[in-house]
């Protein structure tokens, strides 16, 4: 089964901080069960998902590295299409290494 990695926004969400991290997760799981309905043969891996037990004041630079690591090791990066998506420098970085690395976007047309 092929590796999609799922770059969705984390500080980019236009959110209260308090409500930043539940949001991020919210969107992960919902871009990842996407995956799942619209590729079925396809695996998201969501690094939100995979490191939420970190920090994000103490531990972002750590998760951010861990997130590198995970992207290295899927056939595919999907790109959130949330509306604050266009805020997320770490998205950007990740679709920019993805290209670096040779990895394919997985495009759907879907709307979260």
């Amino acid at each position: 089964m092929p590796l999609v990695y799922i770059a969705s926004p984390y500080k980019g969400l236009a959110v209260q901080e308090s409500r930043r991290k539940s949001l991020a997760i919210s969107v992960a799981e919902q871009e990842c069960l996407k995956i799942i309905r619209e590729c079925e043969d396809f695996t998201p891996v969501s690094p939100i998902l995979q490191f939420s037990y970190l920090d994000e004041n103490k531990h972002r630079d750590k998760a951010l590295q861990m997130g590198k690591e995970l992207l290295k090791a899927c056939d595919y990066i999907y790109l959130s299409k949330h509306k604050d998506a266009k805020n997320s420098t770490s998205m950007f970085m990740e679709a920019e290494l993805a290209k670096k690395l040779g990895i394919k976007e997985l495009v759907l047309e879907l709307p979260l």
